[in-house]
């Protein structure tokens, strides 16, 4: 066992998880990961379920794959006990640590391999909120309609945020709130964003292009409108923040309207996600940066986005990937314009993330905005550019 994947480190794991859903306004997920590292560090019987997996590179966040795992058991019935403790069950969680950690010691007796196998599955939230921060990079694009491409895509509920209604103004605008000066979107839809705005708003805000057509890439796409795929994204969303499990379900409601076209990559084929590769087709898959390299040859008017991807995505491949984008961006011209939409960690302050958006043919790369995570507050930038 290398120290990388030692009970010790995924204690430290556990930690910075717990750390980063206390940031993100999750006291059960920072009070029950708190408790998982102090059981860890001592071989507790939560590292039975953790160590044939324990090999996840830190990137692939295997404690937030461990809790979808838990979440997806109580909302599909198969853990009432469980469910019991959970707001997005109906269920109150415990006062006490010890009522908490008991009842998680009880999942783990009783869903133990269950527990186990859903650590092969990728972290899929699919947040709704960020698209915020992405319409406004779309926006900032200034063309009049281009073709979505989104990396990592899961669901591709995002891909549909035109759909959304994203309100970017502070209670003190003149225009008010609601505003069709600061509306991206569509004013009638029943998935509503309205991010705390911590610096003014672009005016007058450039309005979304018309979108003519949804592709998403991952290498473990998921159909939302299934079943299956509805409950693996819920499983996700963090069980005591009920507002964005509710956005979710109307975005997901949304997606069975709005078609988008979801591609399946290999990315991760060697990674040991055993269940989802053997789920895939016998003929070889094509990786993202193949598949994109083919979609951008059709050169038309196009914006690529992706929200908190990039760790998930081996690093070698992150380079293939630039590669292929800026080819096609130095093919680019005015009549078939290219940008590129990057919802990433802010590499100045890791508590936040940043937009950044880059164009072509000018290639021009600019902070659009500031972002939270989760999307429940955004700062504009008004274009600072690195050019």
């Amino acid at each position: 066992m290398s120290a990388a994947s030692s009970p010790l480190d995924w204690a430290g794991r556990c930690t910075q998880q717990a750390e980063s859903c206390a940031e993100l306004g999750s006291p059960l997920y920072e009070r029950l990961l708190g408790l998982l590292a102090t059981e860890l560090a001592q071989t507790g019987p939560t590292w039975e379920v953790i160590a044939p997996r324990a090999d996840l590179r830190f990137g692939q966040a295997g404690p937030l794959r461990l809790l979808g795992a838990a979440h997806r058991l109580a909302l599909s019935g198969a853990a009432p006990s469980w469910a019991r403790v959970l707001p997005s069950c109906g269920g109150e969680v415990p006062i006490t640590n010890g009522e908490l950690i008991s009842v998680w010691s009880e999942l783990v007796r009783t869903h133990g391999q269950e527990l186990s196998d859903g650590l092969d599955y990728e972290v899929q939230t699919n947040e709704v909120a960020r698209s915020a921060g992405l319409a406004l990079g779309l926006a900032s694009t200034a063309f009049n309609s281009a073709r979505l491409v989104e990396l990592g895509c899961s669901a591709g509920l995002n891909l549909r945020l035109d759909q959304f209604c994203i309100e970017l103004a502070s209670t003190g605008d003149s225009d008010g709130v609601g505003s069709s000066s600061k509306l991206l979107g569509d004013p009638r839809s029943t998935v509503r964003i309205s991010p705390e705005l911590r610096t003014a708003a672009p005016h007058p805000l450039a309005q979304l292009p018309r979108i003519t057509e949804r592709i998403g890439i991952d290498p473990h796409p998921l159909d939302a409108t299934t079943e299956q795929g509805r409950l693996q994204l819920l499983g996700f969303v963090w069980p005591d923040q009920l507002e964005r499990i509710e956005r979710c379900k109307s975005a997901i409601e949304i997606a069975r309207h709005v078609p988008a076209l979801l591609m399946q990559s290999a990315d991760s084929a060697s990674e040991g996600e055993t269940q989802q590769i053997s789920a895939r087709p016998p003929v070889a898959l094509p990786d993202t940066a193949e598949l994109l390299e083919s979609l951008l040859a059709d050169e038309q008017p196009t914006v690529i986005q992706q929200s908190i991807v990039w760790q998930y995505i081996p690093p070698e491949l992150r380079w293939r990937i630039t590669a292929v984008i800026e080819a096609a961006g130095r093919r680019a011209t005015p009549e078939a314009p290219l940008a590129w939409v990057r919802f990433e960690p802010d590499e100045w302050d890791r508590k936040r993330a940043a937009v950044w958006l880059r164009t072509w043919p000018t290639g021009t790369d600019c902070l659009v905005a500031q972002v939270d995570y989760h999307g429940r507050w955004i700062a504009p930038q008004q274009a600072i550019s690195t050019r």
